[in-house]
């Protein structure tokens, strides 16, 4: 659980950090687009803090746990909302659709947060899962019918881009936007919508973890066909941070499975998790410093090297 949720928090962190660069970095003619897209990664924030704060709950936190299960709603329709505005607002059908899912997204998300009861009736907080019981009604079904909705808007927003440019650039970034969507939606679909259904909430951390699928494919469509303009110095950044994130992730995933090895089935402490994930961020850190040093420990060694034609 301590690793599911430490992956959780990295992930949150490199979503937000990736829409805070692609807007910061943007150039003028491209900063309403990735002010959508900056939208949409601040929503998946909050729809991935909240489910790890939703997991993480222990039975004490009862009374304060409603914030974050309204919020794991309410942030995940805003979020596909934004994501929209992201793949449809250059077009001229792209803004009225947009604006109309927004007004749709409000009218939920209010009716979610006015009375709660209507979505779900109890939320168990227990040593061996959290679980929330939903309630079959006009809500909950409204909610479904959204992302139902929304979810084939999106990927006939990029469709209609792939098919209506001639760029082979262009048609390449859109095909792997359409396919990294589709992939995180289904598996959102799965483990976050149908599973709780029947009250399996133990799995609803892979939808998070699903949308980083997105969130990395949108990346690469950016830094390999170049949808959106960004500055060389935003898009090193964007990089650097991107490369340092998936590294990180894969460590700890790869500690907790030798440490389970090792120990039996144990799982780190949550202070051991955090330790390695601090080492290795300070680790890939200073990786440029460690090859600058190496190469000057190189140089005392077997000194420098002769100028040419003087051998």
């Amino acid at each position: 659980m301590q690793l599911i949720v430490m992956l959780l928090g990295t992930v949150s962190i490199l979503t937000l950090l990736s829409g805070a660069i692609m807007f910061f970095g943007a150039s003028k003619g491209n900063k309403i687009r990735s002010l959508w897209f900056f939208v949409a990664a601040i929503f998946a924030t909050l729809w991935m803090s909240s489910i790890m704060f939703f997991m993480a709950a222990k039975p004490e936190k009862i009374d304060t746990i409603g914030w974050h299960v309204n919020w794991t709603f309410i942030s995940a329709i805003f979020l596909d909302a934004a994501f929209l505005g992201y793949g449809a607002w250059p077009r001229k059908y792209g803004k009225p659709i947009t604006l109309a899912f927004l007004l749709i997204s409000t009218i939920i998300s209010a009716a979610i947060l006015i009375s709660p009861s209507s979505l779900y009736s109890e939320v168990t907080l227990t040593n061996v899962g959290n679980s929330v019981t939903m309630n079959m009604g006009l809500l909950y079904f409204s909610y479904i019918g959204y992302f139902g909705a929304i979810v084939p808007v999106i990927i006939t927003a990029f469709l209609n881009q792939f098919l209506r440019t001639s760029s082979k650039r262009k048609r390449g970034g859109d095909l792997i936007t359409m396919a990294s969507f589709g992939t995180s939606s289904a598996l959102v679909l799965i483990f976050n919508l149908i599973l709780p259904l029947f009250n399996n909430w133990s799995l609803i951390w892979i939808g998070p973890l699903a949308l980083a699928v997105t969130i990395i494919g949108v990346y690469y469509t950016v830094l390999r066909y170049r949808m959106i303009n960004l500055s060389s110095i935003w898009l090193r950044l964007f990089s650097y941070v991107v490369v340092v994130a998936t590294i990180a992730i894969i460590y700890m995933i790869i500690f907790s499975v030798i440490f389970a090895a090792l120990f039996r089935g144990s799982a780190p402490s949550a202070e051991v998790i955090m330790l390695n994930f601090i080492m290795i961020i300070i680790f890939v850190a200073l990786i440029p410093a460690m090859g600058s040093l190496m190469e000057y420990i190189r140089a005392l060694i077997s000194g420098p090297e002769p100028e040419k034609g003087k051998e």
